[in-house]
């Protein structure tokens, strides 16, 4: 099985490709490779058991989500995010890269056709929500944003 990390260089994606490479495994399946993409290349983990590879790409720039998805990786870890103070400072960055890159790349994977249909998992916030927060946020419970970032979050969910 073939692993994308993009925003490979962040907290999130740096613990969860030291993870990857060190177990070999994601779930009862052994990984085959291990690309990392960030805006900066990553730093691969150190001693991977696993062939890694690092690259700098700007998802939100025209054709970069194509150019990862026509690799055709098995499971991609979509983490990279412009997160909430600097998604308000410059509102237009955060839509870009929250949002706009989101679905270039889920356009990227449709594209590629052949019923190509890897694993995505994309992180979050809890600023979909918008606060009060009670102590449980249940399925059941109404997104409201309260900020352009939650706003962005929410309709990459939706996407």
């Amino acid at each position: 099985m073939r692993v994308l990390i993009i925003g490979a260089a962040g907290m999130l994606g740096g613990r969860l490709a030291e993870r990857l490479a060190r177990d070999g495994r994601l779930g009862d399946e052994r990984i085959s490779g291990l690309t990392l993409v960030d805006r900066v290349a990553a730093d691969p983990p150190a001693d991977p058991g696993i062939p890694v590879e690092s690259a700098a790409a700007d998802l939100s720039e025209p054709g970069a989500a194509a150019a990862l998805a026509a690799g055709r990786p098995d499971v991609i870890f979509h983490l990279a995010a412009v997160v909430s103070g600097e998604a308000e400072q410059d509102l237009e960055k955060g839509y870009r890269v929250n949002l706009d890159a989101t679905r270039m790349l889920l356009d990227a994977i449709r594209a590629c056709g052949g019923g190509y249909r890897p694993r995505l998992v994309f992180s979050s916030s809890i600023a979909v929500f918008g606060p009060p927060f009670p102590d449980v946020i249940g399925d059941d419970h109404v997104p409201t944003p309260a900020t352009s970032y939650g706003t962005q979050k929410a309709m990459a969910e939706l996407l």
